[in-house]
């Protein structure tokens, strides 16, 4: 267990601490506070920003599209990196085992990931509080705030970070840049709707409207749900699963 956790902890510092990384997480607030700010344009335009949970709604199914996939290609080809930079040969002249070395990048990566969703989704959260003209109490903004993180946040990231770690070392690596691309396109290009979402959708599906409902057109298909979670982890954990599985990846198997 301390292998593992020190994998964990090696691959979350390494990650966490890239310049790429930090560029890009503020590029992206800058765009979620353009197209959601308060402003009196925006104010115009988007009856129900006054409400929090409305506000969060859109930073998690609009905003965070752009910052998960962008976090999916950043973190995609981590063992192919170690195998360049002879961090591999250096894991496996330790006794360390193939599983331990598998489930620590991918939990450093899931880490990593969830780490800066959460803080997308506090930092504009509080930019919001200052700047929105409402009365609104500590309550409204925690409880959609928590089925974020939990709902979305955790599953999402478990796809997300799974995914880019281990399809790379399954397929050729422009074919899952073609893969990951055409899912954020069918992601961005989806609108919403008062009826039930494709499942395979990341953000967008129906997960996310545990957290707002258009008050005029409540959504109660509780087995799309269900559909949309079962597919993020679904998928997630069966990428890892294969990469276990893959011969010839580790030692001389």
């Amino acid at each position: 267990m301390h292998k593992l956790i020190s994998i964990v902890h090696m691959e979350y510092k390494i990650q966490i601490k890239r310049f790429a990384t930090w560029g890009f997480f503020f590029a992206v607030t800058f765009i979620a506070l353009l197209d959601n700010f308060p402003s009196s344009a925006n104010m115009a335009r988007l009856e129900f920003l006054t409400q929090p949970s409305y506000f969060i709604y859109r930073i998690v199914s609009l905003s965070s599209l752009l910052l998960f996939f962008g976090l999916l290609f950043l973190s995609s080809n981590r063992f192919s990196l170690d195998q360049k930079t002879g961090m591999k040969s250096l894991f496996m002249s330790a006794p360390l085992g193939k599983g331990q070395y598998v489930w620590g990048k991918l939990l450093g990566t899931f880490f990593y990931i969830f780490t800066l969703f959460v803080l997308f989704l506090l930092l504009n959260t509080l930019i919001y509080i200052v700047f929105v003209p409402t009365e609104a109490s500590m309550v409204d903004y925690a409880i959609p705030l928590v089925k974020s993180v939990v709902v979305i946040g955790l599953s999402a990231s478990l796809f997300v970070s799974f995914c880019s770690v281990a399809l790379p070392v399954l397929m050729d690596i422009r074919l899952f840049y073609l893969l990951a691309s055409a899912l954020f396109i069918l992601d961005a290009t989806m609108v919403g709707s008062a009826k039930s979402m494709p499942f395979y959708l990341i953000v967008s599906g129906d997960l996310v409207k545990l957290i707002w409902q258009h008050p005029d057109f409540p959504f109660s298909d509780a087995g799309s749900i269900v559909a949309n979670l079962l597919f993020l982890l679904t998928c997630g954990f069966l990428a890892s699963l294969l990469l276990l599985c893959k011969r010839g990846f580790w030692r001389t198997e």
